[in-house]
């Protein structure tokens, strides 16, 4: 099931099939409840994951009130999260949550790494391909930024 998710994701098109398939064994499965928590805002990130089914809720905490949630989006199967802790072992910056019963594809920091350290050239097509991805998480967090810095010139 691993290999055929992955082979489905943006991420891992221009990766060779062989490359994939080692790739999808350093994987693991993992089953969320709906409702159940994935990762805390804050906590360490140490693995990106894979949606395979479900949905999974992202949200950070409210500035007002540090015991009430925003939901910032609703990521369905094949979308990826947690991705910069692939990059870098940082607080997360969100929390995730299962939206409904939900399984995941994770992979470790470590694993990733290693690799990258064993095959450059598709570990470069990887990387290419989550750089992108940032950058369009990035680009899309800007025009919300830019929408509600010109919202609140009218109040």
């Amino acid at each position: 099931m691993i290999f055929s998710v992955l082979c489905e994701l943006n991420l891992f098109t221009d990766v060779e099939e062989d490359a994939l398939k080692t790739l999808s064994t350093l994987f693991e499965e993992e089953n969320y409840l709906r409702g159940n928590l994935i990762f805390e805002e804050g906590s360490v990130g140490t693995t990106m994951m894979v949606i395979a089914q479900g949905k999974v809720r992202v949200t950070q905490k409210a500035e007002v009130d540090s015991h009430a949630e925003e939901a910032l989006k609703v990521l369905k199967t094949g979308e990826v999260f947690g991705e910069m802790a692939l990059l870098e072992e940082l607080p997360r910056s969100a929390t995730a949550i299962a939206h409904t019963d939900v399984i995941i594809l994770s992979i470790s920091r470590t694993h990733f790494l290693q690799f990258l350290d064993q095959d450059c050239h598709n570990g470069l097509k990887i990387a290419l391909r989550l750089a992108q991805t940032l950058s369009a998480r990035l680009r899309e967090a800007d025009m919300k930024l830019k929408t509600f810095v010109n919202l609140t010139q009218w109040i």
